[in-house]
C-alpha cells in the first residue's frame, strides 16, 4: 500500500507534500509566460487535457512536466494529480500521473483566460 497522495516521499528520504493552491477569487493563478514550457502546459490544462509526463516530452520538448506542475502550483494553479496504471510494453504495469485542472476552474476562466490561450496559440504559431 502506498502513502497518500499529500504525503509522498521524494526518493532522497525526504517527505513531499502536495497542499491544494491558495487560488484568486475565481480558482485562477497567475499567467506565465506564453513562450515558456510552463505556459504551453498550462494552456493544455485550460483547454480541458489530462496530460502525462510523456505528453510533456512529446509535444512541448520538456522532460519536467512534474517540476512545471508544481510551479503552477506554487502560481496558484490547483492542479489535481490522478494516477493510473497502465501497462507497459513488455508487460509490466507502471503507474502514471496524469494532471489536469478542475472543471470549475475551467469554467471560471475569462477574457485573461482567452486572451492567454492566444497568446500561446501565437508564440506556437512562431516558432514554425
Amino acid at each position: 500500500m502506498s502513502a497518500p497522495a499529500e504525503n509522498r516521499g521524494d526518493g532522497r528520504g525526504r517527505g513531499v507534500i502536495h497542499r491544494k493552491c491558495n487560488a484568486t477569487s475565481v480558482g485562477v493563478g497567475t499567467f506565465p509566460a506564453p513562450r515558456s514550457v510552463k505556459g504551453r502546459v498550462l494552456a493544455d490544462l485550460l483547454i480541458g487535457r489530462h496530460i502525462t509526463p510523456g505528453d510533456c516530452w512529446r509535444e512541448h520538448g520538456s522532460s519536467h512536466c512534474p517540476h512545471h506542475v508544481m510551479m503552477l502550483r506554487r502560481a496558484g494553479w490547483p492542479i489535481i494529480t490522478d494516477e493510473r496504471l497502465v501497462g507497459t510494453s513488455d508487460g509490466r504495469q507502471a503507474l502514471i500521473a496524469y494532471y489536469h485542472l478542475p472543471d470549475d476552474t475551467i469554467a471560471a476562466m475569462d477574457d485573461a483566460g482567452a486572451q492567454f490561450l492566444a497568446a500561446v496559440a501565437a508564440a506556437q504559431e512562431a516558432r514554425k
